[in-house]
């Protein structure tokens, strides 16, 4: 349901995202080379935030809609806002769901939709061809801003929801994650990581359907995103109308700060073939903090790839592990540094002690120059690769929105990765990572434990 990763001479970038979209092969990113991706933002009369990149490569036009309507704003009835979500494609008040099917794939236009902790994003990709997107434009409005919520339709999604909630609860790392933000922000909205619950689920009515998509589905509650074959006077009136059509006047309130968080281990038995891993940590740094990306360095010398410390000391050194991966998630109130890794069972304590000694040994020293260098490179493949191709960067530029980056974030960002030392790095480490609030899950059979097999390297 939920929740940034290469010799020749090196050749010039395209002077806009939107003229040539090039593949990185042949960049030489030892140089970090910069990007021109130029991003323009304005707010509509209706009070939605908009960032828009013209790229004219493709006739093809993405539009992304961010409203704060995730599962993080349904406290009081666990499963109203994914139920709202996914009723949306249930009928409109002037077509059926069958009918907006069709009507859509005639237009060969694509819609999707995904709930998470603090937003419930809708996207629509469609040919920029101004008679197919002014039609499929007029179908997607009519999906976001009319819906039906008629009640046999939410009789039909109920059992659906349910289903998928059971399954995320039966999945290992699932059920990992979703016990670890239960602790580490216990009492927080934050704290139901699925974001629905089996009673809230069959509680909810019509009614509330109506009341929350009245009020989280305004346009003042709205962040919205457009890439594509458009000039800025066509984006500005499409975002308008798409502003137009949506209830007016209601932004979700901001959450409250994440509360202190305790240490804890974890034990949680599942039949199964190995057992799932999370090491844990709370860190309180917004993604636009200066010590972000330096955190975003650190977990990716630490676990962001093949030569990463812990994939090469878990697999490579002691063939415990297929993989081991370090992750940041950035909320608006909060956030988590998390390790997570599969092992056989038997296995389990003695491999969440190595991590964690591993982990104190890197915050105590910080990464090597060598190790940073490999990072940038990662980290600024990565974002070369992302911005190659429109649907991609339209989904990074709703990202970095919801950060509250500034405009010129993706044209700085590779540069400011260089500048980033070993030093810098191991300081904000020191500052940020608290050892004394980890939680540690597991989620496996109850097995022996025994101590890590030897290594010979």
């Amino acid at each position: 349901m939920h929740d940034v990763t290469s010799t020749s001479p090196q050749p010039t970038l395209p002077s806009s995202i939107g003229s040539n979209l090039l593949s990185t092969q042949g960049l030489d990113l030892n140089q970090l080379a910069t990007l021109h991706t130029p991003v323009q933002g304005w707010t509509t009369q209706g009070g939605t935030g908009v960032r828009f990149i013209e790229a004219r490569g493709l006739p093809i036009v993405d539009v992304v809609l961010r409203f704060k309507a995730g599962t993080s704003q349904d406290t009081d009835q666990s499963g109203l806002a994914a139920l709202t979500l996914y009723m949306l494609d249930e009928g409109s008040q002037r077509h059926t769901a069958a009918q907006h099917a069709e009507r859509l794939e005639r237009l060969g236009a694509i819609t999707k939709k995904e709930i998470g902790l603090e937003h419930a994003t809708l996207s629509l990709r469609s040919l920029g061809n101004k008679a197919r997107l002014d039609a499929a434009l007029e179908l997607f409005i009519d999906l976001a801003a009319n819906p039906a919520f008629a009640p046999l339709a939410l009789d039909k999604i109920k059992p659906q929801l349910q289903r998928l909630t059971a399954s995320q609860e039966r999945q290992p790392d699932m059920r990992a994650c979703s016990e670890a933000f239960r602790h580490l922000f216990h009492g927080h909205p934050y704290g139901n990581y699925l974001g629905s619950t089996h009673q809230g689920i069959q509680a909810v009515t019509v009614q509330d359907l109506r009341r929350f998509h009245r009020r989280a589905y305004a346009a003042s509650n709205l962040e919205m995103v457009m890439v594509g074959d458009l000039s800025l006077s066509e984006a500005q009136a499409i975002a308008q109308r798409i502003s137009q059509a949506l209830p007016q006047g209601w932004t979700a309130a901001a959450l409250p700060p994440a509360p202190v968080a305790t240490s804890a281990t974890i034990n949680i038995e599942q039949p199964g073939a190995s057992t799932t891993n999370w090491f844990a940590l709370p860190i309180d740094v917004p993604a636009n903090d200066p010590e972000f990306l330096p955190l975003l360095m650190a977990s990716a010398v630490l676990g962001g790839g093949f030569e990463s410390r812990l994939m090469t000391e878990l697999r490579q050194r002691r063939g415990l592990t297929y993989s081991i991966y370090s992750t940041i998630t950035s909320l608006s109130a909060g956030g988590v540094f998390a390790i997570e890794w599969d092992i056989a069972s038997r296995y389990a304590q003695a491999s969440q002690a190595l991590v964690e000694t591993l982990l104190h040994e890197f915050i105590d020293k910080g990464p090597t120059q060598a190790e940073l260098q490999l990072a940038r490179k990662q980290l600024a493949g990565s974002l070369l690769r992302t911005v190659a191709q429109n649907q991609s960067v339209a989904a990074l530029l709703a990202e970095i929105t919801y950060q509250r980056q500034p405009d010129d974030y993706l044209n700085t960002c590779i540069e400011r990765i260089g500048a980033i030392t070993p030093t810098d790095v191991r300081s904000v480490m020191q500052r940020r990572l608290n050892l004394g609030q980890k939680v540690l899950v597991s989620v496996g059979p109850g097995v022996e434990q025994q101590p890590l097999p030897p290594t010979d390297q």
